[in-house]
């Protein structure tokens, strides 16, 4: 049994993940019991920031190499499940549902992060170069979670804020929905390349975390697996 976060954050490094903070849980945070029935102590929230060692160890997968759908998240939760088996806790994953729990809600009790205009989750740190890939439930509270000091959005002192002004589609509108298909439809042309090819236009305008931006490869095979599953949509909209 894993008796320390550091322990922990160990264990997920030489993975390729990251232990991004944790906290214990609250009845509204809507943390399931853990398999036994007993309640969760502790909730660890794994990530990756940037590329990095996380990309590099993808690369290296058999799911990368396989050709089926997901790779990314099917890898994720063979380390990830394999990982918690063996030091006897549980792993929940956002890609897997029903019932599907409030990740977004656990990251930002987890780590220092703020709503952005264009809907991402903004680290004063990493920016919007961050995912977050799974958590582990631990029946004890552990003592040396990381804690969580509140600061201000980078995006309040954010005068120009050129994520809104970049998009070359204008998908990303104050108080309006993302229009995902807008994007799509953008993805789908020859205008488009630059965005599949680098990454999406609005996210590399953000000034915080600029040296955690993608690998372009790695940004490229995100946008090209957005752009793949907006497909049908887009051909059903030309079929009208």
């Amino acid at each position: 049994m894993t008796s320390s976060y550091s322990e922990l954050q160990q264990q997920l490094a030489g993975q390729g993940f990251l232990a991004r903070g944790g906290f214990y849980p609250r009845p509204e945070d809507a943390v399931p019991d853990l398999a036994s029935g007993e309640a969760v102590g502790s909730v660890v929230v794994v990530g990756n920031v940037g590329s990095g060692d996380f990309w590099r160890q993808f690369l290296q997968s058999a799911e990368y190499r396989d050709g089926m759908a997901n790779p990314m998240d099917r890898w994720t939760e063979r380390v990830i499940g394999k990982l918690a088996a063996e030091i006897g806790v549980e792993a929940l994953f956002p890609s897997v549902g029903p019932p599907y729990f409030p990740f977004q809600r656990w990251s930002a009790r987890a780590e220092e992060l703020y709503p952005s205009p264009i809907g991402l989750f903004v680290s004063p740190q990493w920016g919007t170069w961050h995912a977050l890939r799974a958590a582990i439930l631990l029946p004890e509270r552990v003592p040396d979670l990381p804690v969580l000091n509140r600061g201000e959005s980078p995006c309040l002192g954010c005068v120009d804020q050129p994520c809104l002004s970049a998009c070359p589609v204008s998908a990303f509108v104050v108080d309006q929905p993302y229009d995902y298909l807008g994007c799509a439809r953008h993805l789908s042309k020859a205008a488009g390349e630059n965005c599949i090819e680098q990454g999406c236009l609005a996210r590399r305008a953000c000034p915080v975390g600029q040296d955690f931006m993608l690998l372009p490869a790695h940004a490229a095979f995100h946008m090209t697996a957005f752009s793949r599953a907006r497909q049908a949509e887009l051909d059903q909209e030309n079929s009208l």
